[in-house]
């Protein structure tokens, strides 16, 4: 009995060699590392692949969505243009945002998509930009409605209050003439008549409200853009008549409306139009329209509902709506919201030449929805 004790001691003494392993620990994760590290490391990958990349987590898209990713964006001069649009859709009482996203990897054939605000790829509404010498000055285009206007140096990111308008508003337009800041809309036409529209004098640092449209020309809906031309502030709308402001004689009146499928912008130092069959460029030394060449077979699809044309990263992207399913016509529903990048060069015979890099629908919208503005913005 002595024995058999003893060699059940033995036996507990000496551990087979298995047990004596241990388990080989699991490889550090990349979400282990401190916050600041990924977010520098999020802030040199191209937004393009931030959809695919908040997939990975719930901690990971967090960080996707935080305004300090925006930051660390900044701090490394890593941002990108982003285009979006703002829609009035039959089934939403508000405005809806969308941001054009270029998926990524898609080299043979480039693909994008309207892609709805808030997301992974664009967390916030598009802020109202317009830039005063080293300054920078933003509107919130987001409800509810507020009379905060934002500043801050092109080299800071942080903003700060600037002074606040005499009206709330939402999804306002702003134009900068002579140094200072004209506001109009994003105020309810009715009850805002005296301040519809407003200038701020930046060295001054006071709003003085603009004198009132009138019935006519005052309207409660967002405005699509303001123009600029010879000293006067162009003001188009989405309703059935335009009006300009004349700040010398500080008077209002109607102009007529920019013809429709007509939509022009400046790419480099030269003014562009596209219609519905064609892109013409304007030679200042002619003073004429010129045909933009190779471009034949994109004009062979008929833009009948053209909506923007835009400069998006030094390129002409083009904007235009079609029905959904078009042998229905009548019946038919829906429309499909299309976009196409157009890159241009002018050559040494003074000819400018195109060349589509991508073209597709980007979006499918009831066909009573109504296009509001578009905004390119670096974030």
């Amino acid at each position: 009995m002595l024995h058999s004790s003893v060699q059940a001691a033995a036996s507990a003494a000496v551990e087979p060699p298995w047990k004596k392993m241990k388990p080989n620990p699991s490889p550090p994760s990349f979400l282990s590392l401190p916050d600041v590290i990924i977010l520098n490391c999020l802030a040199r990958v191209s937004k393009s692949y931030y959809p695919i990349l908040s997939l990975v987590s719930k901690s990971f898209r967090s960080l996707i969505l935080s305004i300090e990713l925006n930051h660390a964006r900044f701090h490394h001069k890593t941002q990108e243009s982003l285009f979006s649009i703002c829609l009035q859709l039959p089934d939403r009482p508000l405005p809806s945002w969308f941001t054009l996203w270029i998926q990524p990897d898609q080299i043979e054939k480039k693909k994008a998509t309207l892609v709805q605000v808030p997301s992974s790829y664009a967390s916030l509404e598009p802020l109202f930009l317009r830039r005063v010498g080293s300054d920078i000055y933003a509107l919130r285009q987001r409800y509810p409605p507020s009379q905060v206007m934002l500043v801050r140096h092109n080299e800071n990111v942080l903003w700060s209050n600037a002074p606040s308008m005499t009206v709330a508003r939402v999804n306002p337009v702003a134009c900068v003439l002579h140094g200072k800041i004209y506001v109009f809309g994003g105020c309810k036409a009715n009850e805002s008549a005296e301040s519809w529209g407003e200038v701020l004098d930046i060295k001054a640092r006071t709003w003085e409200p603009l004198p009132d449209p009138g019935d006519e020309l005052r309207f409660s809906s967002v405005i699509r853009k303001i123009e600029i031309t010879q000293g006067k502030l162009y003001v188009r709308s989405n309703e059935e008549k335009d009006s300009v402001y004349d700040p010398k004689t500080r008077k209002w009146k109607a102009t007529p409306k920019a013809r429709e499928g007509d939509s022009r912008c400046m790419v480099g130092n030269i003014y562009y139009a596209c219609r519905a069959k064609s892109c013409m460029w304007y030679d200042k030394e002619c003073n004429e329209w010129k045909q933009v060449k190779g471009l034949s077979s994109f004009n062979k699809n008929y833009r009948s509902g053209l909506i923007e044309t835009v400069n998006y990263c030094g390129k002409l992207l083009i904007m235009w709506d079609k029905l959904a399913q078009p042998r229905l016509r009548r019946n038919c529903q829906e429309k499909t919201i299309c976009c196409a990048l157009v890159a241009l060069e002018k050559r040494q015979n003074g000819q400018v030449w195109g060349k589509v890099e991508w073209s597709n629908g980007v979006l499918t919208v009831p066909s009573s929805y109504v296009f509001l503005r578009s905004s390119v913005i670096r974030t």
